[in-house]
């Protein structure tokens, strides 16, 4: 009776671990995935903030949105640029990105969309928008 009682033990911790497993490995996988996004995102706005003030300096000058784009895709893991443009005028720099990626990985697709986007814009007073954009970064976090 003693033998018999081992061996279900046995199997119900193969069992248990069947189930346990796969739904550590999704939980650890989809940290990764919200890691990557996240990182993705700084990076864009990183990337837009330190355009806009390259711009306002005369540093730099787009002649076409292409140009932005690939400075905007710097440094990005996952995301794609796909559109994006920036203009000045006297008073204003306006800039928008708009970054796309494509996860074509199986059980994610059970979980989240196919296909993820992160949009941002972004407007500046031309004078000093490095100023502004620190006093933005103060008033958000208050």
């Amino acid at each position: 009776m003693a033998l018999l009682k081992i061996s279900r033990m046995k199997g119900s911790y193969a069992v248990e671990a069947a189930f346990v497993v796969p739904v550590v490995l999704g939980m650890i996988f989809a940290m990764i995935y919200v890691l990557y996004y996240l990182h993705d995102k700084a990076v864009v706005y990183s990337n837009m903030q330190q355009a806009v003030v390259n711009v306002s300096e005369g540093r730099k000058e787009y002649k076409n949105n292409e140009e932005w784009q690939q400075d905007m895709q710097e440094n990005l893991w996952m995301f794609n640029v796909v559109s994006g443009g920036v203009s000045k005028n006297k008073l204003y720099i306006q800039s928008d990105v708009t970054a796309e990626c494509n996860l074509d990985i199986p059980v994610i697709k059970y979980f989240i969309n196919n296909k993820q986007e992160i949009s941002v814009q972004d407007k500046c007073l031309a004078v000093h928008p490095e100023f502004i954009i620190r006093v933005k970064g103060i008033l958000s976090n208050e």
